[in-house]
């Protein structure tokens, strides 16, 4: 009975040290910050068809920064393509504010400093490629 829970336990132990180890790193510098005027919102996507969809984001974080650049991590990301987008929350609503037109009307931005034109930029464009670490910029604007 012994010797066959062994090679079940063993594969179970391999395959959780195969993940770990495929897992990477997303590290994304947000800059044109407003010190101490709301926090920066940051939404990380895995499926083109999603971006830059909110809610549907594969992880997300919100901080708040002190000075007019942070640094976001993401950690234990499987590898591949992940495109961001990052706002700050000036007013406090805990939303992006836009005009009447649907523009934004508080500061974002797109990972690669990625621009679409009248809309947001195509997941290619920004897409960052975790291999198994990867780093991008997102100018604030």
């Amino acid at each position: 009975m012994k010797s066959r829970r062994a090679p079940a336990l063993l594969g179970l132990i391999a395959s959780t040290a195969a993940s770990t180890v495929l897992a990477g790193n997303l590290t994304i510098e947000i800059s044109g910050i407003t010190p101490n005027r709301g926090k920066v919102y940051v939404a990380v996507y895995d499926v083109p068809e999603t971006f830059p969809i909110s809610g549907r984001q594969r992880v997300g974080r919100v901080v708040t920064p002190d000075e007019w650049h942070c640094t976001v991590h993401f950690n234990d990301l499987p590898p591949g393509h992940y495109a961001a987008v990052a706002f700050q929350d000036v007013n406090g609503n805990g939303k992006l504010d836009k005009n009447f037109l649907g523009f934004p009307k508080e500061p974002y931005g797109f990972s690669n400093n990625a621009r679409g034109t009248a809309g947001p930029p195509a997941f290619s464009d920004a897409a960052v490629t975790l291999d198994p670490d990867g780093a991008t910029t997102i100018a604030l604007k």
